[in-house]
């Protein structure tokens, strides 16, 4: 074999190493919202793939059916979750119905199978909680899934009956079998399951918030989930703030959580302990300044979501304000504390906060980075309204603040008033 001929032999089978170990480069990126339609059985997801622009193009095949019912009337964080299971498995997407056409058990979790080059759905099937004896889920069916490497777990929160239902994923075909249903009320004995998060490492627990002021984490224990001390947030009790949407760092120490507070931008960091409880909450901003900080003006914040990774040593933390349709950006240190980042900072085109195009929607909900770069380069942000819409953000890496694109926001013909929850497909590794 001549010199370059094995030159060019080792390096084509370097690609092919490389394409192995990071399989996620070679996706092209997509969204799924969850339509959360309320008519009987008239649920649906809808897929959109970023194409250059950037824009948001429908998935052919959108909608696709869940067979169940939605429950368009909730901020409800987090109703769908993607995950990639790697080579010879199935890239799966899991959709909440709140309600279904059936009495008993009420809700459900409907299952699909990603093609991962074209983001076409094909439906597995619906799985429910077979201890559920309740109502409608008038809050939703929050979701976490368990991103560890050989624990394929989805978390479901069946707020009806204030359980968590444990479910084990079956990688090669997106099933569901049901392990566990555990009870979850926060600490005034009536408020169930809103936010969910799972840990990829450090102790591995499920972080819950409820609708009360309090929070809690729930340790995987084999086929079970072991309750930890509830905890009222310090912003509850310094500024009636209620943690809401939750998220997790990548090294599994710290829990941010996003306040309903209808006064400000507030949100709420917790350690995560070896023990796997969490440690009293510390309060950033809100009318009161907590912290000695102020996150600007942006109103509301019940959704949270951090970069993918490191900028200048510190994460992004990036905020729906859903009362001032906005998306304020913070900065979240690797000790888990929170300061703001002055639109002085911004430059060109590029705001903190953006407030959002106008549309036919209504507020703005759930959030999501598009890539997994460390900034994450765009968001996406679930807009609920007449006919609900995507909007689509870039980011400006060197300083985190925001600018919609031009087109944005994408319409979601077929949800009306319905979409708060959506995720992307190769989504963020933790």
């Amino acid at each position: 074999m001549s010199r370059n001929r094995l030159t060019l032999f080792r390096l084509v089978s370097v690609i092919v190493v490389l394409a192995g170990m990071c399989p996620l480069h070679a996706y092209a990126q997509f969204v799924y919202v969850n339509d959360n339609n309320f008519n009987s059985g008239a649920n649906t997801a809808t897929g959109y793939k970023v194409v250059p622009g950037p824009a948001l193009s429908i998935i052919a095949g959108s909608p696709y059916a869940t067979f169940g019912t939605g429950l368009g009337k909730f901020f409800a964080p987090l109703q769908e979750v993607a995950i990639a299971y790697g080579t010879n498995f199935k890239n799966c997407l899991f959709v909440s119905d709140p309600l279904v056409t059936s009495s008993f058990p009420n809700g459900d979790i409907a299952a699909y199978k990603i093609n991962a080059g074209t983001g076409v759905l094909t439906y597995v099937g619906n799985f429910v909680d077979p201890t559920d004896t309740s109502g409608a889920n008038n809050l939703g069916i929050p979701l976490a899934i368990d991103r560890r490497v050989g624990f394929p777990y989805l978390f479901a929160g069946f707020t009806g009956e204030s359980k968590i239902a444990y479910f084990k994923v079956n990688p090669g075909n997106c099933k569901l079998t049901w392990v566990s249903s555990t009870p979850a009320v926060g600490i005034s004995g009536s408020a169930p399951p809103q936010g969910m998060a799972v840990t990829k490492t450090g102790p591995h627990v499920v972080v819950v918030s409820y609708g009360d002021g309090s929070v809690q984490t729930f340790k995987i224990v084999g086929a079970s989930l072991v309750p930890k001390p509830l905890v009222t947030s310090t912003g509850f009790i310094n500024q009636s703030a209620i943690p809401e949407g939750v998220d997790i760092t990548a090294n599994g120490k710290y829990a941010v959580f996003g306040d309903n507070q209808p006064l400000g931008t507030e949100v709420e960091v917790a350690k995560i302990l070896p023990s796997g409880a969490l440690s009293t909450t510390v309060d950033y901003g809100g009318p009161a300044n907590a912290s000695g900080v102020n996150l600007g003006p942006g109103v509301n914040s019940q959704n949270v979501w951090i970069s993918p990774g490191f900028i200048s040593g510190k994460n992004y933390l990036y905020i729906s304000n859903d009362y001032s349709s906005q998306v304020t950006t913070a900065r979240l240190s690797g000790l888990g504390i929170v300061s703001a980042i002055p639109s002085t900072g911004c430059t060109g085109v590029f705001t903190n906060p953006t407030t959002l195009n106008p549309g036919t929607w209504s507020f703005p909900a759930g959030l999501h980075t598009v890539k997994t770069t460390p900034s994450g380069t765009g968001l996406v942000v679930g807009e609920f309204g007449g006919p609900s819409s995507v909007a689509l953000l870039r980011i400006q890496n060197t300083s985190g603040c925001t600018k919609e694109v031009t087109g944005s926001p994408f319409a979601d013909p077929n949800s009306n008033f319905g979409v708060f929850s959506l995720d992307v497909f190769p989504s963020r590794p933790f």
